[in-house]
C-alpha cells in the first residue's frame, strides 16, 4: 500500500474511533484513551494526525454537519414538517451522528463555541430559511414587522434549547432529552408562530 493511502487510510481509522466516543459521550467525558482502544491505535499515531483532543472533536462536527447538510441539499425548499422528516431520516442514515449533534447543540464546550459557530453557519442559516419560508405564506400583524419576526425567532430558539440544557444540568437521562426534544420541536414552531391564546374579537 502506498504511504499516501495508507496515511488516508489510519486518519480515517482515527475519525471513526472518535466519532463512536463523541457519538456516545459529551466533550467533557469523551477520553483520548478509549478512542485509541476503539481503534486499536496508538496515542502518538493520534496526535500525529491531530494536534488535541480539541481538533480532533471539531473534525467529527464538522463531518457531522458536512454530512447532515448534504443530505438536506436534496430538496430547495422546506416547510417545518418536511425540514423535520428529513431531519428524522438523517438520524435513521447516520445514527453514529446522532449523539454528536445533540451534544453539540445543547452541550458545546465552552472553549470551542466560536469554533463550533463557524462549523454550524450553514445548518443555522437553513433553519433561519425555513422560518423564512414560513413569514412568507402568513400576513404578519400590523404591529409586527419582518425584522422584529426574525428576532423574536432567535430569542426562542435560544431559550427553547435553553430548556432543554437544563435539564441536561438536573440529571436527566440524555436520550430521554433528545426525544423530548425532537418531539416538542414542531409543537414548539407552532406555538412561537400562531401562539397560545385565541385572541377574542
Amino acid at each position: 500500500m502506498k504511504r499516501e493511502k495508507m496515511t488516508k487510510v489510519m486518519r480515517m481509522k482515527i475519525i471513526e474511533s472518535a466519532l463512536q466516543e463523541f457519538n456516545d459521550k459529551s466533550y467533557e467525558k469523551a477520553s483520548m484513551n478509549h478512542i485509541c482502544q476503539i481503534g486499536n491505535i496508538s496515542k502518538g499515531i493520534i496526535y500525529h494526525y491531530f494536534k488535541d483532543k480539541d481538533e480532533l472533536y471539531l473534525e467529527c462536527v464538522r463531518i457531522c454537519f458536512e454530512k447532515m447538510m448534504e443530505h438536506y441539499a436534496t430538496r430547495d425548499e422546506y416547510n417545518m414538517e418536511i425540514y423535520m422528516q428529513y431531519r428524522i431520516s438523517f438520524f435513521k442514515e447516520y445514527p453514529h451522528l446522532r449523539g454528536i449533534f445533540f451534544n453539540t447543540l445543547l452541550r458545546t464546550p465552552q472553549h470551542l463555541k466560536r469554533e463550533v459557530a463557524i462549523i454550524k453557519k450553514d445548518f443555522n442559516e437553513l433553519n433561519l430559511k425555513v422560518f423564512k419560508n414560513a413569514l412568507n405564506h402568513v400576513q404578519l400583524r400590523e404591529n409586527i414587522t419582518y425584522q422584529t419576526a426574525l428576532e423574536y425567532y432567535n430569542i426562542m430558539q435560544n431559550s427553547f434549547n435553553d430548556y432543554f440544557c437544563q435539564k441536561i444540568e438536573e440529571g436527566i437521562d440524555f436520550d430521554e432529552i433528545i426525544h423530548q426534544h425532537e418531539e416538542l420541536l414542531l409543537k414548539w414552531f407552532d406555538m412561537m408562530f400562531y401562539g397560545i391564546v385565541r385572541k377574542e374579537v
